[in-house]
């Protein structure tokens, strides 16, 4: 007989949205909670599954009351929540899920692993593909752990004697110091750099793309938002004129599954959008179709994602059952438009009206004049960006500006982002900034208290003169 879990989903969904739970939800790191109610689960089901002869789902308040214990003793040694206020609307790890994608989450982790769970995991991601291939229009997707497993596959199908062509302002290095150029050294392949390392031409892929050439590669991310680049239409203009049969592959660090074109004051192309430009291929980044766990993302031709997963890096660089849960939650909340707006927090804060962030972004100055460290605050109108350094990609939203009371706002902000939970801003010479934009509302609170608990830094010794 297959050992399951004595636990429904809908019973895990009402244990996190309890009462009883959702403060420290606030307050802790979403995998510290994670964590806790998975040790509960497999307590408790460890304990129904050695009775003789009954296998009893436990009460749901006592299991809740365990859960909550457990979490007021993690202390200083649990990961510490992170509220980013600093204008990001993109948030990293798994405080960007859908509460039903972090539910999907855990109770993924509380299941035993079985072959009945393996079959439903290869059927969840069967269906996953299915889902993402319908919202983008592209015959065929393949999920990678990560960016970089989906880079390593993309390249493993190219034969020796082939060329790839990348221009050099591609080869920058990313955030977190990942650089294309440590995937392409993983084969040997004939590479082809052209152009400068902030401009290419068309004449530059010209006078080397051939017969032999198999790939150009292209990037397109906040790491290269500047220089002159070459339109996808370009190259498609080039390898028709030439009679070559060469792929294009776009790799976008944003490529959602939805049209947020409203949202935005500048252009930012779906998943769908860029296959039509005239990409053969796009690799994305999951967390970037809006709300998904980290992972990669390609999508393509059925004959080119055919030859993808056939490669060993596909075999070996799965997505994991936790990540893939959630992915495929995101995913199907995003065949909802009206369902993703509400749920996926980065689409929910893009979508929420100015003046309720006027009305939030008061409330919080408000509260925030009490603070000890606080000499005045005021709201006003901003911008809130795509992500970290983008140059690309803003919204409208209200911000809260924070005179500290004493020392300089960058003093300040090293003091909140060193509180637990860590409160994350931007600063200028003269205040400290918070975004209401990228502050889910539950987190208002959480804010006004880190702020609450700052000590004031001790006043500086001035020496008398000689």
């Amino acid at each position: 007989m297959l050992k399951s879990t004595p636990f429904s989903f809908s019973f895990l969904t009402e244990i996190l949205s309890s009462p009883s739970v959702k403060p420290w939800a606030s307050r802790l790191h979403p995998s510290a909670v994670l964590a806790v109610v998975k040790g509960v689960f497999n307590d408790v089901s460890q304990e129904a599954f050695s009775a003789a002869n009954e296998l009893r789902r436990p009460d749901l308040a006592e299991l809740i009351e365990k859960i909550v214990g457990r979490l007021a003793t993690l202390g200083e040694g649990a990961e510490p929540l992170v509220v980013d206020a600093r204008g990001r609307v993109f948030a990293d790890d798994f405080e960007r899920l859908a509460p039903s994608a972090l539910a999907e989450a855990a109770w993924t982790l509380s299941e035993p692993r079985t072959e009945f769970s393996e079959r439903k995991d290869a059927a969840r991601e069967k269906e996953t593909i299915a889902r993402l291939r319908q919202a983008t229009g592209a015959e065929g997707a393949a999920i990678f752990s990560s960016v970089a497993a989906a880079r390593v596959a993309v390249l493993e199908t190219l034969a020796a004697d082939e060329e790839l062509v990348v221009a050099r302002r591609d080869l920058y290095e990313r955030d977190g110091g990942d650089r294309l150029e440590t995937s392409l050294d993983f084969f040997p392949i004939i590479r082809r750099e052209i152009g400068a390392c902030n401009a290419v031409d068309p004449a530059d892929y010209a006078a080397v793309c051939g017969p032999k050439t198999a790939l150009v590669w292209t990037t397109r991310g906040r790491w290269a938002t500047g220089g002159r680049r070459v339109d996808v239409a370009d190259l498609v203009k080039l390898r028709a004129a030439e009679k070559l049969s060469f792929a294009i592959l776009g790799e976008f660090e944003f490529a959602p599954l939805l049209d947020l074109s409203e949202f935005f004051d500048a252009a930012l192309p779906t998943v769908g959008e860029r296959l039509k430009s005239g990409y053969d291929l796009v690799l994305c980044d999951g967390a970037q179709l809006v709300g998904g766990p980290s992972c990669g993302l390609v999508f393509g031709s059925k004959a080119k994602i055919g030859e993808i997963l056939r490669t060993r890096t596909a075999a070996l660089t799965k997505l994991g059952r936790v990540e893939a849960a959630a992915l495929a939650k995101t995913v199907e909340l995003c065949s909802d438009r009206d369902a993703a707006l509400a749920e996926i927090p980065a689409l929910r804060i893009l979508s929420t009206s100015l003046a309720n962030l006027e009305n939030r972004a008061k409330r919080l100055a408000a509260l925030l004049e009490t603070a000890p460290c606080v000499a005045s605050v005021r709201t006003v109108e901003g911008r809130s960006a795509l992500c970290s350094a983008a140059t690309f990609g803003s919204s409208p939203t209200w911000l809260v500006e924070v005179r500290p009371k004493e020392g300089a706002p960058a003093e300040l902000a090293l003091l909140l982002e060193a509180a637990s939970p860590r409160l994350l801003t931007r600063w200028t010479r003269d205040v400290l900034t918070l975004d209401m934009k990228t502050v889910a509302p539950e987190r208002d609170l959480v804010v006004a208290e880190i702020f609450e608990k700052i000590a004031l830094p001790e006043p500086r010794s001035v020496e008398g003169k000689r």
